[in-house]
């Protein structure tokens, strides 16, 4: 039976990044359920642009069902910021959390576990990312995102170390839950 890891966190946690370089210390697979929805439907803006973010929900959740079906080797899944975290659609977000805990082991990915000084970190890098995100928005999210975050994680990592680092240090903390 493979084994499957779920990244979880705000956006610009690192979750992309430290995911592919997990994926390959652990010789598993990576899957981005972001690019899988763009790759499947459309991109993930002109989406919820045309058809809500409601609906966004809906079919990202139905998008991770497939992809747990079509998947039979060990692979990483980086999900979406808002997968387990957001204040639509409680019931979406509720079943998205049981389908995690069910399938495998989640890692929350948080640059520090105090919130003023992640709320930083995290709406620094989503401005840089050149999405044209504005800092009120950030914020609002990230506030409203938070506590349901800290909650969560089989593994809880809080680290702005370089990501090869926190690869290595997900997977020694992998390693050790084996045991």
């Amino acid at each position: 039976m493979p084994d499957f890891i779920f990244l979880i966190g705000p956006g610009g946690a690192g979750k992309s990044t430290v995911g592919t370089r997990l994926a390959l210390k652990l010789g598993y697979g990576a899957k981005d359920l972001d690019d899988e929805f763009c790759l499947r439907h459309m991109n993930i803006r002109t989406f919820i642009s045309s058809q809500g973010y409601e609906s966004y929900l809906e079919e990202n959740a139905k998008l991770l069902d497939t992809l747990l079906k079509e998947t039979y080797t060990s692979t990483v899944f980086i999900l979406s910021s808002g997968f387990l975290a957001t204040d639509i659609r409680a019931d979406i977000v509720a079943a998205n959390k049981k389908r995690v805990q069910q399938a495998g082991t989640s890692v929350l990915l948080m640059p520090s576990c105090d919130y003023q000084e992640a709320l930083n970190i995290i709406v620094a890098r989503q401005l840089k990312r050149g999405f044209g995100l504005q800092s009120e928005g950030e914020i609002k999210k990230f506030s409203q995102r938070f506590a349901p975050y800290m909650a969560q994680g089989d593994i809880q990592i809080f680290s702005t170390a370089e990501p090869d680092t926190i690869a290595s240090l997900i997977a020694q903390r992998l390693a050790e839950r084996k045991h």
